[in-house]
């Protein structure tokens, strides 16, 4: 038997088993909100047959519904491809398909220039947002020709120019040179404006970092994609920008109401996480909403190019200042209401040298202090003087005193993922493998939540956060008891249960645990990383109180939640996965389960895809399928489960990769870009809707395919509504139960065809228990029965022709030594006894053994006949020949025909002249067709001209002419 291991990974590695059945149960993002095991299954199947049969869908947010092509009679299409009108290859696509009754509205943009336009993919039409800014952003070989990107040599970090979009609220964009800054445009406005310009008055204020600003660049940038962040935080995070030097900057995105006092792009926020270390990537949650909040989860984190991982629990305040102060001295202020936590296991790792030097200055960094830290002025302005001293270092010194530095990794974040307890997130750090002496890998890090007392120390991968102690409901406990309230060592207070992290005991600590695990890339570990993506469908990012499949557990007792809640999980349709992709250079996507079992020290894929690209340059996945941009523009779809092992559907085809002509006389620096490669992907978030938009080059391919099995109107019959293709009927009504019902009867069915086909075995070979055995022993059994019964055949087979043979001389030796007088022909073949055989059988087997001598003996005599026998000489009816002997005429010249099956035999003593004839038995009349088999074959060798001039036929001719007297004159004519 293969272990669940080695069924999990069947058939999903180049040298997989095929003879593994992968049996276990099956993990899967789920496709509705109230679903079973039985409706996923259906519904997936039905939407996988749909997507590979491709037909157009015609309901609103399809192409060809608007009202425009409608009334003009257009033909509906499943696939729409239009131009951006952009002057360079398209990054960055948003979208939102539910617009209510609007069609869908998507928003595209280049991140190398920093622009983007909006458009209605139904109808390809672009609108004139965007098309008027005249802003472009400048490239970094402009600005900087001869600085190496990244951090590698011994300027600056650069890097690309960074760009996030937002179709409900516009595009941010980040210059990569040093100096540049972040430019936005809201969707309301037609021109943009750079962001956090006013900064002159922090530099009179000790306790705030002075940020060197012409060595600052943007390279990393997060914009909301709904309005659940922004009103969760009081609009003072609709926007988060990461710079080369460590700070994060929060800027708000306005709000309708009057409760904030902010507008489009006033910044609110100011951290300082890693100074002189880049800020590569930051998330978001963006379904964060004000119960996540009360449960203290993680809604943001920062990964910085050492790989340390920052995260927030807590939302900022907002610190207005007095009228006419600065903005960006309250932003400070902010921040200090709210800190980063630092992922204990992420810190950064000295260098080893051979005095030890960098230990000291390679394992630490300040950070921007909070107020719960409670610093008097002094040393909030000793702390800003440190960080700046870390601000004016270069790449090249962290480089040298710290390992690991590397400003293309990925962050992935999954933060609907729960373990019950008001913890679960999960954070995934890519190494790429583009830097050198890092090597490609990812990382997991999965969050929990403890309680310890104030004297407990913390270590190794865990996080302290002290909480304001609310009263106790036992007086004092754990400080210093009052004389009333002296409490004895003998006499124990009662423990509570573990309370919430938003309800400590008293002088408790909550603290952050975090567990790790590196993802199997299998045989890939050499293999570039070039793509990520994590499942984004709407039931991927609920958390477990907010998943309408656990409602039932809000009424579960507070001393058994815990099982109860781990239960619950269990019993969900797929197990509530969500899929974590990734692309390589060589064209290979490895899919996760981003919620495995966190005891895996090592979770495997669930499936590796080899696609026809060369490189993986995009990908894309939702809770049914996931598609692959390559970078020659190919795009295609695939079933994570791998119900099928090849592309469910092309989406598009190769690009031919040249560049238009007028896009290279504008953009001279980026002829290096892949303008054929597939830059960005959107699927639509609810994973029952066929539809998505992808990005090649600077054009946008919409689809949308129908989610229908069958199409419904009375002008065709629907022959097969049944997924298994049974006629459906109107009983069943194409309801669940109805399937049901079938796939009993069709399961009782097969239950007793199979009970027969026991039964006959068991009768067949005469074992009771043969229905214990496996089928491989089954069927080694069945052979050696099929075999002792061959060799028994064939052994009674040679008993009796030699039998026969020894009787034939017998008989041959009778018949010339023994004078006979009439010759009977024998019984019938039916009146005959069979000899009994070697080894006699009762019941059906001696039935079928007298069938099995009975046809050799007919075969015998069928042999004899073929010889030298004429069916049609039978004078007694029972068999083909008879055999009469008469005496000779005494007419000279004369000689009646005679029927003797063979000319050469002369009766003796008048043969046949009696009236009666002697019976003879059944030996004897083997032994006869013997005898005339044999002479057969001795005059066929000798010489026959005594038989010939005696008038005998020849013994091969069946009809032998009749010997007649001329007629009239000349010679006598021979007849047939």
């Amino acid at each position: 038997m293969a272990t669940g291991t080695t069924k999990r990974n069947a058939d999903l590695w180049p040298d997989a088993n095929t003879d593994i059945v992968r049996s276990e149960t099956r993990y899967f993002g789920r496709l509705t909100s109230l679903a079973t095991w039985r409706s996923e299954y259906l519904f997936r199947t039905r939407l996988i047959r749909s997507l590979v049969r491709g037909k157009p869908g015609t309901s609103s947010g399809n192409i060809g519904s608007s009202v425009r092509n409608a009334q003009s009679g257009k033909k509906i299409s499943a696939v729409l491809t239009y131009n951006s009108k952009l002057p360079w290859l398209v990054t960055n696509v948003h979208a939102v398909f539910n617009n209510g009754k609007k069609p869908p509205r998507a928003v595209q943009g280049a991140s190398d220039l920093g622009v983007a336009t909006t458009s209605d993919p139904t109808s390809g039409k672009i609108e004139k947002w965007g098309l008027e800014d005249p802003y472009n952003s400048i490239q970094l070989d402009e600005v900087m020709p001869n600085l190496v990107p990244y951090g590698l040599g011994e300027g600056p970090a650069a890097t690309p120019n960074v760009m996030d979009v937002s179709q409900p609220y516009g595009i941010l964009c980040g210059e990569g040179f040093p100096g540049g800054r972040a430019f936005f445009r809201s969707v309301n406005e037609q021109r943009g404006r750079y962001l956090g310009g006013e900064t002159g008055v922090v530099d009179t204020y000790p306790d705030i970092p002075k940020i060197p600003e012409m060595s600052e660049a943007i390279c990393s940038v997060w914009i909301a994609k709904s309005s659940a962040v922004p009103t969760a935080t009081r609009s003072l995070a609709g926007m988060l920008i990461g710079s080369t030097l460590g700070v994060v900057t929060a800027y708000s995105l306005g709000t309708e109401s009057n409760a904030s006092r902010f507008s489009n792009g006033d910044i609110t926020a100011r951290w300082v996480l890693s100074p002189g270390v880049p800020i590569i990537s930051l998330k978001v949650d963006d379904q964060y909403n004000l119960r996540r909040k009360a449960s203290a989860r993680v809604w943001a984190v920062a990964l910085n190019a050492l790989g340390e991982v920052y995260y927030m629990t807590e939302t900022p305040t907002d610190v207005p200042g007095d009228k006419g102060e600065d903005a960006t001295k309250s932003a400070w202020y902010t921040g200090r209401t709210a800190s980063w936590h630092l992922l204990e296991s992420t810190r950064r790792v000295a260098r080893q040298d051979d005095f030890d030097k960098n230990a000291l200055r390679g394992g630490y960094s300040p950070r921007s202090p909070s107020n719960s830290m409670n610093l008097s002025r002094e040393q909030l302005a000793a702390e800003a003087r440190e960080i700046d001293r870390f601000l004016r270092h270069k790449p090249a010194h962290f480089r040298k005193v710290c390992e690991g530095w590397d400003m293309q990794r990925k962050l992935e974040v999954d933060f609907a993922s729960d373990d019950g307890h008001g913890a679960g997130e999960r954070i995934f750090v890519i190494d790429c493998g583009l830097a050198e002496g890092v090597p490609p890998r990812v990382e997991r890090y999965s969050r929990s939540i403890g309680l310890v007392e104030d004297s407990t120390p913390t270590a190794g991968d865990q996080t302290s956060v002290k909480l304001k102690p609310p009263p106790s409901l036992f007086g004092d406990v754990g400080g210093v008891p009052s004389p009333s309230k002296v409490v004895t060592p003998e006499i124990q207070l009662p423990r509570c249960p573990p309370p919430t992290p938003m309800s400590p005991i008293d002088g408790s600590t909550v603290v952050h645990d975090w567990r790790s695990a590196t993802m199997d890339l299998r045989n890939y570990h050499q293999a570039t990383i070039s793509a990520t993506a994590l499942d984004c469908s709407i039931h991927s990012v609920l958390t477990l109180a907010e998943d309408p499949l656990h409602s039932s557990t809000d009424a579960a007792p507070a001393a058994a939640a815990a099982t109860h809640i781990d239960q619950n999980a269990r019993e969900i349709p797929g197990r509530r996965t969500r899929f974590l992709a990734i692309g390589t250079k060589t064209g290979n996507v490895i899919i996760w389960n981003a919620r495995d079992d966190e005891s895996a020290a090592s979770p495997e894929p669930i499936r590796i895809i080899q696609t026809e690209s060369p490189e993986i340059s995009c990908v894309a996945v939702t809770a049914l399928y996931l598609v692959h941009g390559g970078s020659d523009g190919l795009v295609q779809a695939w079933d994570p489960l791998a119900s099928t092992l090849d592309p469910i559907r092309t989406l598009n085809a190769r690009s031919n990769g040249r560049v238009p002509r007028h896009m290279m006389i504008m953009n001279p620096t980026l002829r290096e870009g892949t303008y054929a490669a597939v830059g960005a992907i959107f699927l639509d978030p609810d994973p029952s809707i066929l539809r998505g938009i992808v990005s090649f080059g600077a054009f946008l391919r919409y689809w949308s395919y129908s989610s229908k099995g069958q199409s419904s109107g009375r002008k065709r019959r629907i022959r097969h509504s049944d997924l298994h293709g049974r006629l459906a009927s109107r009983r069943l009504g194409g309801t669940v139960a109805g399937y049901i019902a079938a796939e009993e009867r069709e399961l009782r069915r097969e239950n007793e065809q199979r009970a027969k086909e026991q039964n006959r075995l068991r009768n067949r070979f005469g074992v009771g228990a043969l229905g214990d055995l496996t089928e491989e022993e089954a069927i080694r059994y069945a052979q050696m029965i099929s075999e002792e019964a061959y060799q028994q055949d064939e052994q009674r087979r040679t008993s009796a022709s030699d039998s026969a043979a020894d009787a034939s001389l017998d008989t041959a030796s009778s018949f010339s030594e023994t004078s006979l007088d009439t010759v009977t022909p024998e019984p019938s073949v039916t009146d005959q006894s069979p000899p009994p055989p070697a080894n006699p059988a009762t019941g059906a087997e001696g039935d079928y053994e007298r069938q099995i001598q009975q046809a050799i003996r007919l075969s015998l005599l069928e042999g004899a006949n073929d010889l030298g026998q004429s069916p049609h000489g039978n004078s007694s009816g029972e068999y083909e020949f008879a055999v009469t002997y008469k005496a000779k005429s005494n007419k000279k010249g004369k000689n009646s025909g005679s029927n003797s099956p063979y000319a050469g035999h002369t009766p003796v003593n008048g043969f046949g002249s009696g009236p009666s004839r002697p019976v003879v038995n059944e030996d004897e009349d083997l032994a006869l067709a013997l005898s005339l088999s044999m002479q057969e074959q001795e005059q066929a060798h000798s010489s026959m001209a005594e038989a010939v001039s005696a008038g005998a036929a020849s013994p091969q001719d069946e009809f032998p002419p009749l010997e007649t007297e001329g007629v009239g004159k000349g010679k006598g004519v021979r007849r047939w």
